[in-house]
């Protein structure tokens, strides 16, 4: 919103609660000459802008992540009570997730269950702490936990494409987290070193673990017939 600079200063009341939806730009001379922002309480908790994860390890409120969330464009996760900025990912990240949400566009179009990329927040109410999180692709099953166009159910398999930053978190905390909330398949492409791990849960336990090389195929346990041919992902002959 832009205002001149006499009626921002007879009205600083009124910009002062505007501000709160929008910027105020002050024009003088017809030029802008200062810019009003809404006051973030939450700095020195979260810093967007650095590699995919940026955190100052402070934990906060579910109620506080939810305000950051609604008055932010940018992208967040909020894991065990700590807020994750994510930055934006590289084209071999990008070139990977769109040949393998092809596939899965495929094989799901005729199906019940859909596959969803990032950006696409989950609300995974049944965790302790009430998580939400950006996997780069996930296949919903259960379209009736969709609320007020948010999704809050579990995903029955999830894929996370990792980097050397986001390694620690993919590996373990969200590891973790996908097996306790009711996740049944979770992968982790890793296009550094070709490889994608597997982790099949059942009764929120791991009941198999498997590390496939870029000659192999993995076939999905859940999805009958449902393959990926990891020579043709990661581009290998």
């Amino acid at each position: 919103m832009e205002v001149s600079s006499t009626d921002f200063k007879t009205n600083l009341g009124k910009y002062l609660d505007l501000v709160k939806d929008e910027d105020i730009i002050v024009i003088r001379n017809g030029k802008p000459a200062a810019k009003l922002m809404r006051y973030y309480r939450y700095e020195d908790v979260i810093r967007e802008g650095a590699p995919d994860y940026t955190y100052h390890n402070q934990e906060v409120t579910f109620e506080e992540f939810m305000d950051l969330y609604e008055h932010s464009k940018a992208r967040f996760e909020y894991i065990e009570g700590v807020i994750y900025a994510l930055s934006s990912p590289n084209h071999m990240h990008q070139h990977i997730l769109m040949k393998i949400f092809g596939i899965f566009y495929n094989y799901f179009k005729d199906k019940k269950c859909k596959p969803y990329v990032a950006p696409y927040d989950i609300f995974l109410e049944n965790s302790r702490t009430k998580d939400v999180v950006q996997p780069d692709l996930f296949v919903m099953c259960d379209p009736q936990s969709m609320r007020d166009g948010r999704y809050y159910g579990v995903p029955s398999l999830i894929i996370e494409i990792i980097s050397p930053s986001s390694r620690r978190n993919d590996l373990i905390k969200k590891l973790n987290l996908y097996m306790t909330a009711g996740v049944e398949e979770y992968l982790i492409v890793d296009p550094i070193d070709n490889k994608l791990h597997y982790w099949r849960f059942k009764q929120f336990e791991i009941e198999q673990v498997d590390i496939l090389g870029p000659s192999e195929v993995y076939c999905s346990s859940i999805f009958e017939g449902m393959e990926l041919n990891l020579a043709d992902i990661f581009e290998v002959k």
